[in-house]
């Protein structure tokens, strides 16, 4: 999740969308240590909204964010930046707080997992992925949908969870035998 928050980082400074240039550029920089920023978040979308004030930044129609590991496809994607952000607060400026995406949320990881629902919600602090409105997800064969799915990206586990209405349900293979075992 970390290059993901990164990339946006890289995104909004290469756009040099004023006080916040610097904090991302410096965050970029403190994060290097321990992932690859080499290569951008490319985000296409009909509209892009940057309300400075509010500290959100808004993607609307066909919305595609790629970077080195996923592949984020949505409707509309809102970025909240962090409350604090003003001017001179510091690295805190700038800082992602939450990324919301909505309308046909498709993501792709580069490892072949894929994640779909109506609505997903980024927690930047948490690295955590909460995945709303008939969510599943696939790896290989194996599929699993609830009434809600918790990605924990640090612990590389996830919570799938039903409701009254839709009950938990998964689809496992067992996995193939490699000739010579």
């Amino acid at each position: 999740m970390l290059p993901f928050i990164v990339s946006w980082c890289l995104f909004f400074a290469l756009m040099g969308t004023g006080p916040h240039r610097q904090q991302c550029l410096a965050q970029q920089k403190e994060a290097a240590s321990g992932i690859s920023s080499e290569k951008p978040m490319v985000i296409h979308s009909d509209t892009l909204i940057f309300d400075q004030e509010e500290g959100i930044i808004t993607f609307e129609g066909k919305v595609k964010a790629t970077s080195k590991d996923l592949v984020v496809e949505c409707k509309k994607m809102i970025v909240y930046l962090n409350e604090n952000s003003s001017p001179g607060s510091g690295l805190e400026s700038g800082r992602i707080e939450k990324i919301i995406a909505s309308g046909d949320v498709v993501i792709n990881r580069s490892d072949g997992g894929i994640a779909k629902a109506g609505k997903a919600i980024f927690y930047q602090n948490e690295e955590r992925v909460v995945l709303t409105e008939n969510p599943s997800v696939q790896q290989g064969q194996d599929f699993a949908e609830g009434h809600r799915i918790v990605l924990y990206l640090k612990e590389n586990r996830s919570i799938i969870e039903g409701s009254g209405e839709k009950r938990v349900k998964a689809t496992l293979f067992p996995k193939e035998e490699t000739e010579g075992q």
